[in-house]
């Protein structure tokens, strides 16, 4: 690349099974590396199982193998984990060997030990039967500490508790050598920071900080202040503040934001989200604000002035469905994250309705979130057993929206919906609620789905029945549906978008630099 860009993504964690904005993340890490760009993805949060799940990413093909994967605690610890044999954990010998009774708790993969009646610790176990953590009690059975293992064995963390409050008053966490790299102090009444230690490998106190905020700033300055022009690319909000407060002028700030920018109810000139506030009031000083939709762009614009900074690159597809796949019969698929906000009770309740029609319609909901119990006893309670089913989490949407009539969403909110693309790319025209942001920009109205009005339950209903009844026409939706995705969210076009912004990006900051020719 003419411009000699290194990418930085900067996210918060990494886990297996994430949503659409660590899913939409990855993609766009992917892509910056399939262009040649040296790409790296900056993490921040503790997880002593951080190897084991960047192993099943790229195994299960959902981050390149030229992306360079680090995260700030793994870093600062210096470890090696290509190096590391499993070890026997030493509480648990002794456990063992003292013949302590071991009392399985319900529900739960974990034990409490009694050494001669005293109940002194609390075992959990990971979904591999490896200790993921042990918790110790004293006389009094207050928990006194927390220690944490990776999958090798080796102690990664300590949290000291406070007795009254069961909150860590302070966690130190460990290389694979049992020296400390860092100590944590905070308040265990409201769980904030109050200083950080940072040691090295002999123990000899390097740096002290303030709060975690800065520690996080001065690891990201270290890991880019070699590159000529760093671009930081900022997809989570709870890491805006680092890339906002990093100090080196020849940063390149990217921020991207995935969701509406206001507070419920959502509505247009409604209050800026907590989160979101901090980087618009300061939007002037980000080389480029990301957006995902032309409605949000007009919106924002309209409340704070058109803005040269502001760009808009919508999610892509990469595969498309072929028109000759076979649909399940009667079948309507929902996949999301089960919480309050896709309002996924709306398509339960709705329906009810669909089957005193159409008593061999099914519905398949597919996800995992905290709504989960609610939605089952809905279920139970609208006796749809037979007919609406929780699948769990998929890693293959596509096949799922390949074997469905149609798709619903009924979010309170969306910055894009990528369950929108995703479903109407795999031929499953989609019926939704007329909600901000996504479904205007993507749905055409009666020819590659239906853009119905917010929180109508009996228009949903009434809408997933025509589907149901008018089986070739639904049909032919799916087939324009992904004719339409196909033209307009291609990767061609994502890619030309990606490109020009990230040159125009380099090219503004060598101005402002007074840069004039390439070294």
């Amino acid at each position: 690349m003419e411009s000699r860009a290194t990418m930085f993504c900067l996210l918060n964690s990494l886990d297996v099974n994430r949503g659409g904005m660590t899913k939409a993340a990855l993609l766009q890490a992917n892509l910056f590396a399939e262009l040649g760009y040296e790409t790296y993805i900056l993490t921040f949060n503790f997880n002593p199982r951080y190897n084991t799940i960047i192993q099943q990413l790229i195994k299960q093909g959902k981050i390149d193998k030229r992306i360079k994967l680090l995260n700030m605690f793994e870093s600062l610890s210096l470890t090696n984990r290509s190096t590391l044999q499993q070890k026997e954990i030493e509480t648990i010998k002794r456990i063992e060997e003292f013949n302590a009774v071991l009392d399985k708790r319900a529900g739960f993969n974990a034990y409490r030990a009694y050494e001669n009646g005293l109940y002194t610790t609390y075992i959990n176990y990971d979904k591999e039967n490896k200790v993921s953590f042990l918790d110790y009690f004293n006389e009094q059975r207050y928990r006194t500490k927390r220690e944490e293992y990776d999958e090798y064995g080796y102690l990664r963390k300590v949290a000291y508790m406070d007795f009254e409050l069961n909150k860590p008053r302070q966690k130190i966490y460990f290389d694979d050598k049992g020296q400390a790299y860092l100590s944590v102090w905070s308040n265990p009444k409201n769980g904030k920071t109050n200083r950080v230690n940072h040691f090295n490998s002999n123990g000899v106190l390097l740096s002290v900080h303030t709060n975690e905020l800065d520690l996080k700033i001065k690891w990201v300055e270290s890991i880019i202040k070699d590159y000529d022009y760093p671009v930081l690319v900022c997809d989570a909000r709870t890491s805006d503040p680092v890339m906002m407060n990093v100090k080196l002028e020849k940063a390149i700030k990217i921020w991207r934001l995935h969701s509406n920018h206001v507070k419920p109810p959502y509505n247009v000139d409604g209050e800026i989200g907590v989160k979101i506030a901090p980087t618009l009031e300061a939007i002037d000083e980000l080389d480029v604000a990301l957006l995902l939709t032309e409605s949000q762009k007009v919106d924002l614009e309209e409340r704070f002035g058109k803005k040269d900074n502001i760009r808009v690159i919508p999610h892509y597809m990469k595969d498309f469905a072929f028109s000759s796949f076979k649909k399940a019969d009667n079948l309507a698929v929902i996949i999301s994250r089960f919480s309050t906000l896709k309002r996924i009770d709306h398509s339960i309740k709705a329906f009810k309705k669909v089957v005193n029609r159409i008593p061999k319609a099914k519905l398949e909901i597919w996800g995992l979130g905290n709504e989960e119990p609610n939605l089952r006893k809905l279920i139970k309670e609208l006796d749809l057993q037979n007919h609406v089913f929780l699948k769990g989490y998929t890693n293959d949407p596509g096949k799922l929206y390949q074997k469905a009539l149609f798709s619903v969403v009924t979010s309170k909110s969306e910055g894009f919906s990528l369950g929108i693309l995703e479903s109407m790319s795999n031929g499953s025209p989609m019926i939704s609620y007329d909600i901000n942001y996504g479904p205007r920009d993507l749905i055409i109205n009666e020819e590659t789905g239906f853009i119905i009005e917010n929180g109508n339950i009996d228009q949903l209903s009434e809408k997933m029945i025509w589907m149901f009844e008018n089986k070739k026409a639904a049909l032919n939706m799916g087939k324009n549906a992904v004719k339409d995705m196909k033209e307009r969210f291609n990767e061609q076009q994502y890619t030309d978008k990606w490109v020009d912004t990230i040159e125009t990006a380099v090219k503004n900051k060598k101005a402002k630099l007074g840069v004039y020719a390439y070294k």
